[in-house]
């Protein structure tokens, strides 16, 4: 009963109305905040061509004169290139380190996204409650103006005093004063999901969605966990590339003319690791990636209770609408029969507005449960990662 009251609240929205899922590709596509973060990725692909690139190569020209005490002078010239050449285990670790950087900022982004999609998603369960509440508050009126017209008949036919009818319109006009605030709560939950997803124009939104857990609850791709998992990745590739205390030696070839010869050379050069061989260096990157493995280890654990929570609080609301549920249709029965009965008998009319007010209580209960059960799903899938694609 509880699907049939929320379609039911729903009948004014528009056939033309835009779906949740529409919406929400129309909002993550507006986002300049997913798109910075999509941009962080390119920057960080960018930074890694800078990481493993290739040194420039030196070019020396060198003119020379000779002026012998004895004889006449004569020139030369010296001709010396240079290129830096990076160990071959050393590329490989740049590049592993140039990898992890990627998965990283791919992590990172992914998990921005997700965390656009759950608060995108609870905004919307938001103005869709607000929206549950005004149909709901017009139905409370409409009752209500029901049982002041049959109060005037009855006061009109002398059943009633005039005191008894004037209750009948005070419930009536505080009715239309809480409609009044509904709507304006529904005017600014509505603008509210319009600013959050970025989308300056108004726009017509379906309010019936029902949001579902995606998987099993034992599957957990938290967006957070991945973070920490591709950051300690990157600390320990660091730690590799820092454990080569030298990274390039110098490729040189020379030559050199003088008057009475020409001498060529060729060699290597490269530093010698007494003072900086990066041991502090790839001490900082392993204990890094030890701080971080406590982080995966405390999220595991976090997320875990969280699902538990989660699981247990969705079987309570599930009992609780159920219960309810069942309320809801003893008052409703005993609603009409008490609307059929003051028509035409002097039931009490303190007892009808009682059982009305009760009637729309329990709906608006109701509505609360459904509400809560949709961000249940909204969190559960979030904590397992589903809105990580």
């Amino acid at each position: 009963m509880l699907k049939n009251i929320i379609i039911s609240l729903l009948l004014c929205t528009f056939l033309s109305a835009e779906s949740f899922d529409e919406f929400l590709q129309k909002a993550i596509q507006n986002s300049p905040y997913l798109e910075s973060s999509a941009l962080a990725v390119k920057q960080t692909k960018e930074e890694g061509d800078v990481l493993t690139r290739y040194e420039n190569p030196t070019l020396e020209l060198e003119y020379s004169s000779f002026s012998p005490d004895i004889g006449s002078s004569d020139d030369g010239y010296r001709v010396s290139y240079s290129q830096p050449v990076r160990l071959w285990s050393v590329g490989d670790d740049k590049r592993a380190v140039v990898n992890a950087n990627i998965k990283s900022a791919n992590a990172s982004f992914a998990e921005k996204r997700a965390i656009f999609i759950r608060d995108m998603s609870i905004s919307y369960t938001l103005y869709s409650k607000a929206k549950m509440l005004l149909a709901l508050g017009d139905e409370e009126l409409q009752i209500a103006k029901k049982i002041y017209d049959i109060s005037v008949a009855r006061f009109e036919g002398g059943s009633i005093s005039k005191g008894v009818k004037l209750q009948a319109l005070v419930d009536f006009e505080m009715s239309e004063s809480s409609k009044d605030f509904l709507s304006l709560n529904s005017m600014q939950s509505y603008y509210s999901l319009l600013k959050f997803a970025g989308i300056n124009e108004e726009i017509e939104l379906d309010v019936a969605y029902d949001f579902t857990i995606s998987s099993d609850l034992q599957n957990i791709n938290n967006p957070t966990l991945e973070v920490f998992k591709a950051q300690q990745n990157q600390a320990l590739r660091e730690a590799k590339l820092n454990s080569n205390s030298v990274e390039w030696m110098n490729l040189f070839a020379e030559l050199e003319n003088e008057p009475e010869q020409d001498v060529a050379r060729i060699g290597l050069n490269f530093p010698l690791a007494f003072f900086n061989d990066k041991s502090q260096e790839k001490r900082i990157s392993t204990l890094q990636a030890s701080r971080t493995e406590l982080l995966i280890k405390n999220e595991k654990s976090r997320l875990n209770i969280e699902l538990i929570k989660l699981q247990k609080e969705r079987q309570a609301l599930l009992k609780l609408s159920k219960n309810s549920d069942k309320t809801l249709r003893t008052q409703l029965e005993l609603l009409k029969m008490y609307e059929d009965g003051y028509k035409i008998s002097n039931i009490n009319l303190l007892q009808l507005q009682d059982i009305k007010n009760r009637v729309i209580q329990t709906k608006r209960a109701l509505i609360q449960i459904y509400t809560a059960l949709n961000q249940n799903a909204i969190y559960t899938n979030y904590t397992q990662g589903n809105y990580n694609e």
